[in-house]
């Protein structure tokens, strides 16, 4: 009788027990046919370049801060670089990519594709695409003012796939080169409530 009021015991208790929302996570897919390095930042963190081996993923750890996921064809602080930026707060995950920096991946392109995409009560948990060989991708924050972020439930994963239809060559535009700020940049994210 003592080990049936354990167990009803214990029932109750995990009945009563706070639901634990799932967390997802953002990842990076080299599809190219050339090395890609990345550095994650913070608002109030730095890292160095890494070359991506394979995949590279990262799960949403820091609520209410800015990730910024750098991405270059090479690993220098020198060059244009392309931005998987994203902000988990209130049980939503704000994303976008941002060509601000440059775009040195416009040969191959690069979309973003969440796990779980928008419905009525979501309609803006959708895919980023920058198709191949445009010079500009319009989906993409190319000016500070632009609006291009996009938002999903916290347990949607995010894919970023670059070169999403095959390999492609490494394609520097001279214009590009300069001195890359390795920073989250301050925009008007949607207020997640």
């Amino acid at each position: 009788m003592q080990f049936k009021n354990m167990i009803t015991g214990a029932a109750v208790l995990l009945a009563s027990a706070p639901a634990v929302m799932a967390i997802g996570s953002a990842t990076v897919v080299n599809n190219c046919d050339f090395p890609i390095y990345y550095a994650s930042v913070g608002q109030s963190y730095t890292a160095d370049m890494q070359e991506i081996k394979g995949n590279y993923t990262e799960k949403y750890s820091q609520e209410g801060v800015g990730i910024s996921i750098k991405l270059a064809p090479v690993a220098s602080t020198s060059g244009p670089v392309s931005q998987f930026e994203f902000t988990w707060a209130n049980g939503k995950i704000a994303y976008d990519l941002s060509n601000i920096d440059g775009y040195p991946f416009s040969a191959g392109g690069m979309e973003i594709v969440p796990s779980k995409q928008g419905d009525s009560s979501n309609p803006t948990c959708v895919p980023v695409d920058c198709p191949a060989g445009e010079a500009v991708c319009t989906a993409a924050y190319n000016h500070p003012d632009d609006t291009r972020t996009m938002v999903c439930d916290q347990d949607s994963d995010l894919v970023l796939t670059m070169c999403p239809s095959g390999s492609s060559k490494r394609d520097l535009e001279a214009s590009h080169q300069g001195h890359v700020h390795y920073r989250v940049h301050a925009r008007h994210m949607p207020k997640l409530a």
